[in-house]
């Protein structure tokens, strides 16, 4: 099979990075490593479909400092990235992804705490147990939006991430899990477009949620104003999202 490459100049020294096949092409293939960087400042570049408990498999789990989600990715398995603690920067999910699985403590990114954000992308349908469970660092600052596309949201999916930015979920979620996005202090203000029949109990526990915005609230089971309570978390204001999609 043929391979394409694109090559850069850099000091001399001409570095050629392995080209994604076109989205879809690749879907199914095995994963493959490609290294950007060499040194105390490994940057991977994995293309194809990610199995379980890859990053052990492949002995990367204490050494890549950086993570590239090729276009030829269509899975993320369970532990795929399991306490790669020493990954940073941005974790950006393609929008080639339509699973990202988990498990028990088995969560394709779990303990993940050294990235800065989260971006995923708009093909997932289903957010796997512990998925990015203790995956983003305290302090980091981003929005995290759950895209149209995703359907379900497992038990403690984003649990105990430290992102101080606002919290939207789309219009095709019917499940969030129990503690899904508990544990996270800096969490205050929420756009939910889904019913609050689908948000679990524990869902927002020990969050510090104050402010939801909610789609066709009243019709969709919520009781508007100051003092209710939203997944467990107590002395939420809910109010109605009359200009949904967009935020106010």
């Amino acid at each position: 099979m043929s391979k394409f490459f694109k090559g850069d100049v850099t000091n001399g020294v001409v570095e050629l990075n392995l080209l994604d096949p076109a989205v879809g092409a690749g879907a199914g293939t095995t994963a493959t490593i490609v290294t950007k960087n060499t040194g105390p400042n490994v940057v991977e570049k994995i293309t194809g479909d990610i199995p379980a408990n890859y990053a052990s498999t492949e002995g990367i789990a204490s050494t890549a400092k950086g993570l590239v989600i090729g276009t030829s990715c269509t899975s993320i398995g369970s532990s795929a990235f399991y306490y790669c603690s020493a990954l940073t920067g941005d974790l950006v999910i393609p929008d080639s992804v339509t699973t990202i699985e988990g498990g028990s403590f088995a969560g394709a990114f779990i303990g993940c705490f050294g990235f800065t954000s989260l971006t995923i992308g708009n093909s997932v349908t289903s957010i796997g147990d512990y998925a990015f469970y203790l995956c983003v660092a305290f302090g980091a600052v981003g929005d995290l939006v759950i895209p149209d596309s995703v359907t379900s949201i497992g038990y403690y999916a984003f649990g105990n991430c430290g992102l101080s930015g606002t919290l939207t979920i789309g219009n095709s979620v019917t499940t969030i899990g129990g503690y899904a996005f508990g544990g996270m202090p800096n969490l205050t203000t929420a756009y939910l477009a889904p019913p609050l029949a689908n948000v679990g109990s524990n869902a927002f526990l020990f969050s510090g949620l104050t402010t939801v915005y909610a789609k066709d609230a009243v019709a969709n089971g919520w009781t508007l104003g100051a003092g209710q309570t939203v997944g467990d978390k107590t002395g939420v204001t809910v109010i109605d999202w009359t200009n949904y999609p967009n935020i106010p």
